[in-house]
């Protein structure tokens, strides 16, 4: 599924297992995953860090795990890994139920509000609807609890 100078772009809201997913595929296959939530600072920190990590790894298979729940977030993922190299730019939805989220997200270590997942999810369900005219290369769905 994956070769060199391919990039995944997570996209699901917090809590979804998107993290989780990226790590599992990442041990199936070589690819690198580059984590917005291990970064910390502000946000044009974080984002300037994510771009270090994409520079140091421009022809690996990378994978963008973050929240990616709108099309404007998804759109600067896209046209920052296709400007770096990246040919094959493809969109990995994860988007259980509502309440796996929330549920999920009250196990993490750094918990986000539930309003804000409220919103991101209702942001994610909006946005899906046109994601295939979005620009990458394919949209691949996981299944709840698996991406191979």
């Amino acid at each position: 599924m994956s070769d060199n100078n391919t990039a995944f772009v997570m996209v699901g809201t917090t809590g979804s297992g998107k993290s989780t997913l990226a790590r599992g595929f990442a041990k199936l296959h070589p690819a690198v995953v580059i984590e917005g939530d291990s970064f910390s600072g502000s946000w044009i920190n974080v984002h300037d860090q994510i771009l270090d990590r994409l520079v140091d790894n421009v022809g690996s298979t990378v994978v963008l795990d973050g929240t990616h729940y709108d099309r404007e977030s998804r759109l600067g993922a896209l046209i920052t890994l296709r400007s770096m190299g990246w040919k094959t730019v493809n969109a990995v939805v994860v988007h259980p139920p509502l309440g796996i989220c929330i549920s999920q997200n009250a196990m993490r270590s750094r918990v986000t509000p539930r309003h804000t997942i409220v919103e991101m999810h209702r942001r994610v369900e909006k946005s899906l609807k046109k994601i295939e005219q979005e620009g990458f290369s394919s949209v691949i769905y996981a299944p709840e609890g698996e991406w191979v």
